[in-house]
């Protein structure tokens, strides 16, 4: 397809799945290289453990600020120049010198990069259709499940062969390329009706819908789900390093279940779809506590990865049709409580055995296909037929 003869939709589409993957890949870079960033910059492997945490912290509220802000400012200017920020910021990450020097850029690239997720969300609702948003949130989705492994692979490999710092040089001069890009192919978004209520008490209300709550309880389950199930296979397996990583890789053909997620939501609804994806979740991981073969380990890590891919576009469909005139914040929370759960799982996963891992998430699963039961069923898309 020539780049002119493309539509807009399709520009968009490609920007920010890719983006998606580029943001999200600097949740993980540290992973592979405490020791190596310890080692060069003579400082303890804890203090690069800190420098993680202050990324993940600040990178929270950057998630809770971004998507209220964009309400007030439009949201291009957030994720055209927020790109443009985490350029800066992750090149300074390349230069740190000591730990002060690493938590201070770890904590900014940790506030820019999380200019994205939210507000790429709620600008796909601004602009496009059910059938075309329900495509952008899949991708974009898909674009976060792939940079769980790419952003680990893509670090060690730079880190070997060239320094630690040249994983920050790099994924610098990506974040400025797609800056350049969005600049010229995003286009402004509707201007939206500002609530001049304080920010807490609009979180405050969106928790206290009894449908969007349910729903960020299940939100909460997602990434600590497939967190702490690749921590505690990292945990268990006793095989050859490069069996481990062939089952981390393949775990992202379950990720292409999400594509087929907007097709599902218009032949069986929201609720159903939802359902569905738990089902494959819970069950999986309940058949994993017999089977421990590498290959029974290989087939179900792509069926939990199916379950989840196909789990987080339709949880965001609901929010962003439940929060109605509210939904970048709505969408903010939600980024928000997925960080969070994705925070708990590591400990969680160190402190259950293999079986007590699958076993909590065999049982999680099966406690939010019960809540989707209570969240009344209603005609999502002729309601929001935009």
């Amino acid at each position: 397809m020539n780049v002119k003869s493309m539509t807009f939709f399709h520009k968009v589409a490609i920007l920010l799945t890719i983006s998606a993957i580029m943001v999200a890949s600097n949740i993980y870079t540290l992973i592979p290289i405490y020791s190596l960033l310890a080692e060069d910059l003579a400082i303890t492997e804890s203090h690069v453990v800190m420098a993680g945490g202050l990324f993940t912290l600040f990178y929270a509220c950057g998630l809770l600020s971004f998507g209220p802000i964009s309400d007030y400012t439009g949201r291009r200017k957030i994720l055209v120049f927020g790109l443009l920020a985490s350029a800066l910021t992750t090149l300074a990450v390349g230069f740190s010198a000591g730990s002060i020097s690493l938590w201070i850029t770890r904590s900014l690239q940790g506030m820019t990069l999380a200019t994205f997720a939210s507000v790429a969300f709620a600008y796909s609702y601004d602009l496009f259709t059910f059938r075309q948003r329900t495509i952008l949130v899949v991708l974009i989705n898909t674009g976060f499940l792939i940079a769980g492994i790419f952003g680990q692979v893509a670090s060690d490999f730079l880190a070997n062969l060239f320094s630690w710092n040249s994983v920050y040089i790099f994924f610098s001069a990506v974040y400025f390329i797609l800056f350049v890009t969005a600049f010229i192919v995003l286009s402004e978004s509707p201007a939206q009706a500002v609530d001049r209520k304080p920010l807490s008490r609009i979180f405050f209300e969106l928790l206290n819908d009894p449908r969007l709550r349910k729903c960020y309880m299940i939100t909460f389950s997602l990434l600590f789900a497939i967190i702490a199930f690749y921590d505690a296979i990292g945990r268990f397996f006793s095989g050859p390093a490069s069996d481990l990583l062939m089952i981390r890789l393949v775990g992202l053909i379950g990720a292409t279940l999400s594509l087929f997620t907007g097709k599902l939501i218009e032949k069986w609804g929201e609720l159903k779809t939802l359902i569905f994806g738990l089902a494959i979740g819970s069950s999986s991981a309940a058949l994993l506590l017999f089977f421990h073969t590498t290959e029974a380990l290989v087939v179900f890590s792509i069926l939990f990865v199916s379950s989840i891919s196909l789990v987080i576009p339709t949880v965001i469909t609901l929010i962003g049709f439940f929060g109605v005139s509210q939904r970048a914040k709505a969408l903010s929370l939600y980024s928000f409580i997925l960080l969070i759960g994705a925070s708990l799982a590591p400990p969680a996963a160190a402190l259950l055995p293999f079986n007590g891992v699958l076993l909590l998430l065999s049982l999680l699963f099966m406690f939010n296909i019960v809540l989707c039961l209570f969240i009344k069923e209603k005609a999502f898309r002729s309601a929001d037929a935009g």
